[in-house]
C-alpha cells in the first residue's frame, strides 16, 4: 500500500508540473531586398502575416521559388497595412521593395 501510494504521490506531481510551451512565431522585421527563406529565419510551411510599417508607406512583397516561379505578390499601403503570405518552403526569396518596412509574423 505504501509503494501505490508513493507512485500516486510521484506521478500527481509530475502531472500537475508539467510547463507547457505554447509556440510563438518571431516577428522578424525586413527592409528593402532580398532575402532567402532558410537565411532569414522565417518560419516554414506555416502562413506569414505581413504587416507595413509606418502604415503611411508602401511595398510590395514578391515571393519566388527556385525555379524563379512567382508564388506570391502582395502590396501593401496605407489602405491595406496588412496581408497573410502562403506558407513558405526553403528554398523560397522573399524580395521587398518599398519605402517601409515590413514585420513579417
Amino acid at each position: 500500500m505504501k509503494r501505490f501510494i508513493t507512485i500516486l504521490t510521484i506521478l500527481l506531481f509530475l502531472l500537475f508540473n508539467i510547463n507547457t510551451s505554447i509556440a510563438i512565431a518571431e516577428t522578424k522585421t525586413l527592409t528593402q531586398g532580398i532575402y532567402n527563406a532558410r537565411d532569414a529565419n522565417l518560419l516554414i510551411g506555416a502562413p506569414l502575416t505581413a504587416r507595413i510599417t509606418p502604415t503611411n508607406s508602401s511595398s510590395i512583397i514578391i515571393i519566388v521559388d527556385s525555379n524563379e516561379i512567382i508564388q506570391a505578390l502582395v502590396r501593401l499601403n496605407p489602405k491595406i497595412p496588412q496581408q497573410i503570405l502562403p506558407p513558405l518552403d526553403y528554398n523560397y526569396s522573399v524580395i521587398i521593395f518599398g519605402n517601409g518596412t515590413v514585420v513579417l509574423s
